[in-house]
């Protein structure tokens, strides 16, 4: 059994504007036999390339359509305090809250030991095909050499074989 409830979300969101950070905090219930509670967090900001160069993070010469992301999820211990658990990786353009999503669905399957559905990947290039040989070549042939048969002799030179198997002679 696993539940989870979140306890609070902070977010720079706005009226009329979307959120760029929020960090979350959630309380989940996990167990069968012995039930275990737990809190967990998840902080995610995307800042814009202005606010990178503006902070410094990024060269003046940033184009304006790039944009820095970073999410993590990170798991309460009593003793040491916050611990990182995961960072998230998947498809860049997700909205803030979708990232909040996969992150709780990947930490559920962690404690649980059930796997998700999702697969929170993305796609890689995939290498070139091997190119397909041109036309058979023919096999190799073991050229005979110019003694006669039964002989030590060589052949004369009016039996000798011109083909092209006997030019590298």
């Amino acid at each position: 059994m696993y539940k989870k409830k979140c306890l609070f979300r902070n977010s720079n969101g706005a009226y009329g504007r979307d959120a760029s950070a929020i960090e979350s905090v959630w309380a989940y219930l996990h167990g069968t036999d012995e039930k275990k509670t737990g809190r967990y967090r998840i902080r995610i900001t995307k800042m814009s390339a202005q606010e990178l160069v503006a902070m410094g993070l990024a060269p003046e010469e940033t184009p304006a359509e790039f944009y820095g992301l970073q999410a993590s999820l990170d798991k309460w211990h009593d003793h040491n305090g916050w611990l990182p658990l995961f960072d998230w990786v998947g498809d860049p353009n997700s909205e803030i809250y979708e990232i909040e999503k996969d992150l709780g669905s990947q930490f559920e399957a962690f404690m649980t030991g059930i796997s998700v559905d999702d697969n929170f990947s993305f796609d890689l290039p995939k290498p070139p095909r091997p190119t397909k040989p041109d036309a058979k070549k023919p096999p190799f042939k073991i050229p005979t050499p110019d003694v006669g048969v039964g002989t030590s002799e060589p052949e004369s030179s009016d039996d000798k074989d011109d083909s092209p198997d006997f030019e590298w002679l």
